[in-house]
């Protein structure tokens, strides 16, 4: 079962999914998507779901897989625990995220207000470096990750997989930056510090992908593992793919870094380690360059529907 499955992530992992189990989706029921347009849904409010004797409950999920739309908390971790429990299911999926890492804070991810001049991380980041010990500087206290994967540990087998920015159709927000200034027909392209910015990314098939393996291949107990792209680009390096494939010629322009106007947000390069993604799930491709592909074709539609401004 998937909690929250109608978005972006949740379509993606039911994708894999399908082919070898049985796949629900409990959502609110106010956004619908069509690739889980025939599986079975289970429609309420998330505390409705999840009470005692609830749908979500009575459904008996082997595998319990949270999305956390809406906020990530130790209370809705815990809620997810106690539901879990009383379904008798055997494996819980959460989608955290690498916001969890101190390293974000240093490099100045939100609003830039905990970044420091000099690193402290060695990249790629691993899954065992330093955790956040509290709420994100410029963040909000009802959404952070650490604490809904501290509520996790000790209840038996848990899988918390922690996905850079996620891209594809349906999501895509630093993607669209590029795609709103060619509808606008603007060439004039700001690069920060020449656009060396590095923030680690993910096509969203990859996190379906990855959730539809940890169902077979996680290890128990506690087990983090990180959701990124096997390469990934800079800011200008982004700039000039996606200025590639949409046949557009940038004039780029140097400016100073403000962490708070630029859609990239950080000060030290953020780069995640895809090892055990790779050799412990077992997860290969989509190939980055075809994933962003998809996601600029979703976007000029979508920006064409919304409009650029």
């Amino acid at each position: 079962m998937i909690l929250g499955g109608t978005k972006a992530v949740g379509p993606a992992a039911a994708r894999h999914l399908r082919e070898r189990h049985t796949v629900a989706v409990a959502h609110s029921g106010a956004h619908e998507h069509p690739d889980v347009a025939d599986l079975e849904h289970l429609h309420g409010p998330r505390e409705q779901l999840l009470t005692k004797g609830g749908r979500v409950e009575r459904w008996r999920p082997e595998v319990l897989i949270d999305t956390f739309a809406g906020g990530a908390s130790a209370e809705r971790a815990s809620g997810l625990a106690a539901v879990a429990t009383r379904a008798g299911s055997a494996h819980l999926i959460t989608i955290s995220s690498i916001d969890v890492y101190q390293h974000g804070v240093d490099c100045g991810m939100a609003d830039g207000s905990g970044s420091r001049e000099l690193s402290r991380t060695p990249l790629p980041v691993v899954e065992d470096a330093p955790l956040r010990s509290a709420p994100y500087p410029g963040g909000s206290a009802a959404h952070d990750n650490v604490a809904a994967e501290g509520a996790l540990h000790g209840w038996g087998k848990v899988t918390a997989l922690r996905p850079g920015a996620i891209y594809g159709p349906h999501v895509g927000v630093r993607e669209r930056t590029f795609v709103e200034l060619i509808a606008r027909g603007v060439r004039e392209l700001p690069l920060p510090d020449g656009g060396t910015q590095l923030f680690h990314r993910v096509a969203t098939d990859r996190v379906g992908r990855a959730v539809a393996a940890a169902v077979d291949r996680a290890p128990a107990g506690f087990w983090a593992c990180n959701v990124v792209d096997p390469y990934d680009w800079d800011y200008s390096g982004l700039a000039n793919e996606v200025g590639r494939l949409l046949d557009w010629h940038w004039e780029p322009t140097r400016v100073a870094f403000t962490a708070a106007d630029h859609p990239w947000q950080v000060t030290h390069p953020f780069l995640c380690s895809d090892r055990r993604l790779r050799e412990i799930l077992c997860v290969e491709g989509p190939d980055p360059r075809d994933a962003l592909a998809e996601c600029l074709e979703w976007l000029k539609i979508d920006v064409a529907r919304t409009g650029a401004d």
